[in-house]
């Protein structure tokens, strides 16, 4: 089944129809989790039940991979499931060399499953970072709602650290970027607190520029309602696929909503009205079963790239 594309509204590079603000640059920035993207060397450090080898992602998926992001034609896409910097150029450089992504950072924090976060970019990055195995024990839960804890999760650390950077976009714009990849699965209580420690990391970068403009996205793992997204909102994040006019596309095959693109208000302000766009890609037949399965070719990911559009100027 192809999935329809879904979108709301503003031409890129273009003022939406009414406004009076001046012209300026476009900045378009996307989310994209890539399942697995794996290359052919051979790493010794993941070995057994998750040796990288039998991950390989293959010539075909890469291309499918590569026909989504084309599409999007972001400008700066935050990624999830890459296995390392090297698979990340190799993938580039392979794949997508006639993009402008002149720009990269993938950051190994340590997963056991030997995949991470990164940036593709056409404008310059940096400020990386992504310190591994940050502990979670001392977020502090104030109200209630939020989740019991399970096995392992008062005891946790953030299994996949999100990936800091700082892009210096056209025309002098900056923007601070957040790619989460939170904990799946039944573990509402963890990602509660990834979340309340994610939101620590960044008030701490905050004070040291106040008003900059910062967007937290990525695959959060999350229904919109959970208690964990609650965190970003009570934090002034501002969830732009949230429109109450509209009926909110999903972004994963399983028909669940998993990828979101937050704001703060001063990212908000240069918001295009009506520019989010969920992107369509090929699901598997409804008998395919992802546990046992290889995944089609032409199936890129189970998750859908999200997309928003900035004027690249800062808007009081």
């Amino acid at each position: 089944m192809l999935f329809v594309l879904l979108m709301a509204g503003a031409v890129r590079g273009q003022e939406p129809a009414g406004t009076t603000c001046e012209a300026s640059p476009s900045l378009r920035v996307a989310t994209y989790n890539v399942l697995n993207l794996f290359d052919h060397e051979d790493d010794p450090a993941i070995v057994g039940d998750i040796d990288d080898l039998p991950m390989a992602t293959p010539d075909g998926r890469c291309r499918s991979l590569a026909e989504v992001i084309r599409r999007v034609d972001a400008d700066v896409l935050a990624l999830q499931e890459v296995e390392s910097e090297a698979t990340l150029r190799w993938f580039r450089d392979t794949y997508l060399a006639d993009m402008g992504y002149d720009h990269l950072v993938s950051l190994d924090v340590g997963y056991a499953r030997g995949v991470e976060n990164a940036v593709l970019s056409r404008y310059p990055l940096s400020n990386a970072e992504a310190v591994a195995n940050i502990p979670l024990q001392d977020v502090v839960r104030h109200g209630g709602g939020w989740a019991e804890p399970g096995e392992g999760d008062e005891s946790a650390v953030f299994q996949r650290t999100p990936l800091r950077v700082d892009v210096a976009g056209p025309d002098g714009y900056e923007l601070t970027l957040f790619v989460v990849h939170h904990k799946s699965g039944r573990h509402k209580y963890r990602r509660e607190s990834e979340a309340l420690k994610l939101v620590e990391l960044i008030d701490a970068v905050d004070a040291e520029a106040p008003g900059r403009n910062i967007i937290v996205l990525g695959d959060f793992n999350a229904a919109p309602w959970d208690r964990s997204m609650d965190v970003y909102g009570e934090a002034g994040f501002i969830d732009i696929g949230a429109d109450p006019r509209s009926e909110r596309p999903k972004t994963h095959e399983s028909d669940r909503i998993l990828d979101f693109v937050l704001v703060n208000s001063a990212a908000h302000r240069e918001y295009m009205p009506g520019s989010i766009t969920v992107h369509a890609s090929k699901a598997p037949p409804k008998d395919y079963d992802w546990r046992t399965d290889p995944r089609p070719n032409e199936c890129p990911s189970d998750h859908r790239a999200v997309s928003i559009d900035l004027y690249a100027s800062d808007r009081n």
